[in-house]
């Protein structure tokens, strides 16, 4: 699989879980403290208005609704936008800033899908979905958190938490969701 094979597959999986958000299910709590349904696929389209920035194709992408009245679609709009980002030839190979510092344009993707992976478990979760997510992609996701965070403390305040023991049937994307601290709210 390419780097966009996987982030096509990460996007689909989390835009086939937004689009079935019932209406009165955006307001429902996660596993994300402070943010609810909506909140956290704001999250995620405001993380895709960042890409373009970031690949230095698009202005500042400040803090805000990026949803409107309309979040299903809005958010599919999204992600339809960063594909086209992301599909930018030479992207993968030049230098773009993040918030992490200098990285090959390819991390970009890898900053989508596992944004999408951990965040799309906190929709499932939320929501009642499954969450046995891309379980190839979302193992492979784990093996990259593991290797980034090693046996560095998270901080408090921090967007992970602790990691807490995994159920007995934890799926690949349940594992996932256990190492960044994230512990079910509706199982």
């Amino acid at each position: 699989m390419t780097a966009l094979d996987d982030f096509d597959l990460a996007a689909s999986t989390v835009t086939r879980l937004v689009t079935t958000v019932r209406a009165g299910q955006w307001a429902l709590p996660t596993a994300c403290p402070d943010w609810d349904v909506r909140a956290v696929v704001n999250h995620l389209a405001h993380g895709n208005a960042k890409v373009a920035f970031w690949a230095g194709t698009g202005p500042p992408a400040p803090d805000g609704d990026y949803l409107g009245s309309s979040p299903a679609e809005a958010f599919t709009a999204s992600v339809s936008a960063t594909r086209a980002v992301l599909a930018e030839p030479g992207l993968f190979s030049r230098q773009v800033t993040t918030p992490l510092g200098e990285v090959p344009g390819v991390f970009l993707v890898h900053m989508r899908v596992n944004e999408y992976l951990a965040h799309g478990w906190d929709i499932a979760d939320a929501t009642g979905q499954p969450t046995d997510l891309a379980p190839e992609l979302a193992a492979r996701a784990l093996e990259q958190w593991r290797t980034r965070f090693r046996a560095t403390p998270r901080q408090p305040g921090g967007p992970f938490g602790p990691e807490i023991p995994p159920p007995p049937d934890a799926t690949a994307a349940d594992e996932l969701a256990a190492f960044l601290g994230r512990k079910a709210v509706n199982g």
